[in-house]
């Protein structure tokens, strides 16, 4: 008779049983730290379990936030507000559908409505991404590390168009590193995020997405496309190793996957680079192309000689990949079922804690069953605690992240900066990720959801 996916035998009966004690004892210490009414962030959860009851309104909402950087006038403000709103007017509160009744786009009530949604985007904005200029991103970090959590800076942007603008992107890298690192590495050492298992670690992390090297990303050109990237990505490697600065190399749109593995390959193992340790990429778990890709990535680590660190995220692309796909009529290179990319982050994170040594784990997330089966993972493989660490959104979860960070685990915070017209299609799409319905963020507000449901194992989700 064949087994169900909700029965675990033996080891694997052992582990559940750790991963559900760790969740709950997290759980109940996430539910003693919600905030009070006396607390803005009170005030902004409550306006985003709003939205988020209603698929609609949210869908709505967020496609608002995207377009508002490009919306110059309070006339223009207004009328897409009253566009988009419009829809789905029934959902919303009284309030709302008397203000947007009564202000016209030239009124003085129409200006003062235009005012007030800039105000929150940009209150909104504020809350996940750290800041434009440099002075605002060290004072959003110093905090982070006071707080007793590391961080990895991220420079909004989805593409470049010009050679102009790739040079930009890399200069301001190079900028970065040199402004702030002399700055950051001089603060009071804190062991639990600047060591690991190995010895010290960089306190100043970087993310950077290998796109925005060049104007002409072309998987199709594959040589062409390789040289001009690792052409801009070599400086920014020497200056790295210079500050003791790590450098991560992040993942985008499936179309760009394969070729983004093979320039970071490539160029870590020219002999100028081949014993840099503090580097790593991403692995998208929502791909089925995970297993093999992580494989292949670990061959290729032991052949380099040189641990590198492998960031273990879901995956944000979804909706992307799906539709592109779709309209394409392309096979959807990600997984059509939510339990499918969790089970997958959870057989991923075995791997990694299996071979530590060489692909050190950074596990990015925030779903508690997730984390929770982490930190099991490595306490059954006895993997040291400083051998790993977690990895989470700036402005999510952030209760979560401290309370973490309190028993012991090394905590890093994913820190976007720039400005706000490019940072706003990561907002967007983050916000879309973290407030779908199977998200653990979106769960936190829904008081009528079983835990036992929030903390089942993905294969019994497929029952």
């Amino acid at each position: 008779m064949a087994r169900r996916a909700d029965q675990v035998t033996g080891e694997e009966a052992e582990l559940e049983n750790l991963t559900q004690e760790i969740a709950r004892d997290l759980w109940n210490q996430v539910e003693r730290r919600r905030p009070s009414v006396f607390e803005r962030r009170w005030w902004d959860e409550h306006i985003l379990e709003w939205a988020m009851a209603d698929e609609s309104v949210k869908v709505q909402m967020f496609r608002f936030v995207d377009v508002l950087p490009m919306l110059k006038s309070h006339e223009t403000v207004t009328r897409h507000l009253q566009e988009y709103f419009d829809e789905v007017r029934s959902r919303l509160p009284w309030a709302v559908r008397i203000g947007l009744d009564a202000s016209q786009p030239n009124s003085i009530l129409g200006k003062a409505l235009a005012l007030n949604a800039r105000n929150n985007a940009s209150k909104m904005a504020g809350r996940f991404i750290a800041g434009e200029r440099v002075d605002e991103v060290l004072h959003s970090v110093k905090k982070l590390h006071q707080m007793g959590l590391g961080f990895t800076l991220d420079l909004l942007g989805e593409a470049t168009i010009s050679e102009r603008e790739s040079d930009a992107y890399q200069k301001q890298y190079l900028d970065l590193m040199d402004g702030l690192a002399p700055v950051v590495n001089h603060w009071p050492a804190n062991p639990r995020i600047d060591r690991a298992d190995s010895g010290p670690i960089p306190r100043v992390n970087m993310s950077l997405k290998l796109s925005a090297l060049t104007s002409h990303f072309r998987p199709i050109d594959r040589q062409g496309t390789s040289e001009a990237v690792k052409e801009r990505l070599r400086p920014l490697l020497r200056k790295a190793r210079e500050h003791e600065v790590h450098l991560h190399v992040d993942m985008e749109q499936y179309a760009f996957k394969r070729l983004t593995l093979s320039i970071f390959k490539e160029v870590l193992m020219e002999d100028e680079f081949r014993d840099q340790a503090d580097v790593g990429i991403v692995i998208q778990c929502y791909q089925p192309e995970a297993d093999d890709d992580l494989a292949q990535l670990i061959e290729w680590v032991k052949e380099r000689g040189t641990p590198i660190t492998v960031r273990l995220v879901k995956g944000a692309y979804w909706d992307y990949e799906t539709i592109n796909a779709r309209q394409k009529g392309w096979p959807i290179p990600v997984y059509q079922e939510k339990w499918q990319s969790d089970a997958a982050f959870e057989r991923l994170s075995r791997v990694l804690f299996e071979n530590y040594q060489w692909v050190r784990p950074a596990l990015g997330s925030h779903n508690l069953r997730s984390l929770s089966h982490g930190i099991a993972l490595a306490k059954h493989l006895e993997v040291p605690q400083s051998a790993w660490e977690i990895q989470m959104l700036y402005g999510m979860a952030d209760y979560q992240a401290q309370i973490l960070a309190e028993q012991g685990y090394r905590v890093r915070i994913y820190t976007p900066f720039g400005e706000m017209l490019p940072g706003m299609a990561y907002l967007v799409r983050r916000l879309l990720e973290n407030t779908s319905n199977d998200s653990f963020l979106r769960h936190t507000y829904d008081r009528s959801l079983e835990i036992e449901k929030l903390l089942g194992r993905p294969a019994a989700q497929a029952t």
